[in-house]
This record gives C-alpha cells, structure tokens and sequence, in this order.
C-alpha cells in the first residue's frame, strides 16, 4: 500500500490514478476529501497529528509526501504557519514513518529552494538561497528528509519540482495557476493579467510527468542528494501566453501588473541527474499539455 499526504490536491488526485492504474493500492491522507472519481481510499487526517500518522502508517510500503502550504505570498504573510505545516508537518511523517516502519519517503519539495539562479539551466549543485518563507520551509523540509535516510537507514527521495500543470489545476495555484488563469481570461474575452513584464520565465512541466516521476522515485532505491523534475525548458510568461493565444484563435493583449514579492525572475531546470538516477524523462510537451487545457479536456 502506497500513502499519499494531500493526495485530494492537484498533483496528489493525478498520481492516485497514475499509481492506481499500475495496480497499485493507494490511500490518501487529507483534511479534505478528493475530487470525484479519484482512485484511492481516502482518510482524513492532518500532517500536524504525528500520532495518529504514525497508528495510520503501519501496513504501508511507501508515502509520498505532498502535503503543504504553496502559496508564497501566503508565507510572506504568515511565515510561522507556513514553516509549522511545511517543516513541521514534513518532520512529523518522517518520524511517524520511522516508528511504524514504513522503509520510504518521496518528499515534493520545489524549486523555490534555489532562489534567484545564478546559471541557467539549475543543477541539483547550484546553491540555495530562497526569496520567501516557502522556498526556506521546503529547504528545511528536504534536508530532514535525506538526514533520516543517513540515519537511520531510509530509502527516500526529494523530488524538486518547478512549475506543474494539467487537467483539473486551480486557478489559484501558486505553481502553475497563471495557464488556467491565462486560458479563463482568454475564454471570457478578458485581457490576461501578467505580473511584471511577462519576460521572467518558467520551466512547465506536466503533471502526468511529474506523477511518473514519483512513481519512479518509488520504484528506486533512494537517493542521497534533491532531483529537479521538470521540463528543461525555458518559457517566457509572455510566449506562453501567445502559445495559448495562438491556439485559441486569439489575439493576444495583457494587462501588465507590478510584480509579486518573493517572484524568480528566471527558473529552468536541469534534469540530467534525475534522468541518471530514476530514469526520469518527461514525455508531454508544452505544446500539447496546452492544447489538452485549451481544448477543456
């Protein structure tokens, strides 16, 4: 059996069925439950329970660990409960999982960790230094996770993702919520809002790409050192809105707003070391993860 903290989220709801469809069993662990036709038992429970994680953990082969609070302007506003759920919450299924023997751990931790990069694309080896309360609570998170497979003999994995997208996202997604909110603007006839000058960028990366990705961290044996998991590509905010546009039939006319506190200016990631560890290889391109959106499907 396989658990999934916040697995009624975006990513958890796609990685239940990816999993579910490879035969495994999945059971979720949530304050809140799933969406509809998602595939796993569900269990209401907090990260912040520790004991009732660790009773509810017995029997289970592996978590992934996606429970968090993403919003980043949320964290500069409230740095003490962004860390407390993060961190904290991070801290307490390691341990839950220690006592009840549960032998790994794919923890999502994101890219925000690195900050503003020096070079482009981002290696694993580039230095940390994130811009907000939620890239810190990520990095600390992340460095329990690989210090409880040193000590005490788990298998787990970090999985770095950057920005996420697909089916069924949020509007108000920290991560990737500009596309749905791009494709709503554009549908309605809106001008699409772009913070800054729409020239920062992003690396995009499917959510059915990522959901491989924890699959494949399940299947390793671990890994001593965080994974990028993303596109490897490079994409303006302003080109993804013309792609978007284009493939609409739209012409494109935002409405540019002053930037966001705590905002990279340019992310891309490296994904040689997660190809080389986990065999990972994103298979959806922008192009057609778009189209998919576009088209409402």
């Amino acid at each position: 059996m396989i658990v999934i903290t916040g697995g009624s989220g975006f990513i958890g709801h796609h990685l239940c069925n990816f999993l579910s469809e490879q035969g495994k069993q999945v059971r979720i662990f949530d304050i809140a439950p799933p969406p509809m036709g998602t595939k796993a038992e569900f269990v209401r429970v907090s990260v912040l329970d520790p004991l009732r994680l660790q009773k509810l953990f017995v029997g289970a082969d592996a978590i992934v660990h996606l429970a968090a609070l993403i919003d980043v302007q949320a964290s500069v506003a409230d740095p003490f409960s962004d860390f407390q759920v993060n961190a904290g919450g991070t801290l307490n299924v390691l341990e839950a999982a220690r006592r009840a023997n549960v032998p790994k751990v794919a923890f999502a931790s994101s890219a925000a960790v690195y900050g503003n990069p020096e070079e482009i694309p981002v290696t694993e080896e580039h230095k940390t230094d994130p811009l907000s309360p939620y890239g810190a609570s990520k990095l600390a998170a992340e460095r329990f996770v690989l210090l409880y497979s040193r000590l005490y003999g788990m298998k787990n994995t970090v999985l770095r993702m950057f920005n996420v997208y697909g089916r069924g996202q949020n509007p108000l997604s920290p991560y990737s919520g500009v596309i749905k909110k791009f494709c709503e603007a554009i549908s309605e006839g809106k001008q699409p809002i772009i913070y800054g000058d729409g020239e920062q960028t992003r690396d995009f990366v499917h959510v059915d790409d990522v959901a491989n990705a924890f699959s494949l961290a399940l299947e390793s044996g671990g890994c001593d050192t965080p994974l990028n998991i993303g596109s490897g590509k490079e994409t303006p905010i302003l080109d993804l809105l013309e792609k978007m546009c284009s493939l609409s039939g739209k012409t494109s006319n935002p409405k540019f707003l002053s930037g966001l506190k705590g905002e990279i200016k340019r992310s891309c990631a490296d994904i040689s070391l997660a190809k080389r560890k986990i065999g990972y290889y994103p298979k959806v391109s922008l192009e057609g993860g778009l189209k998919e959106i576009v088209a409402g499907r």
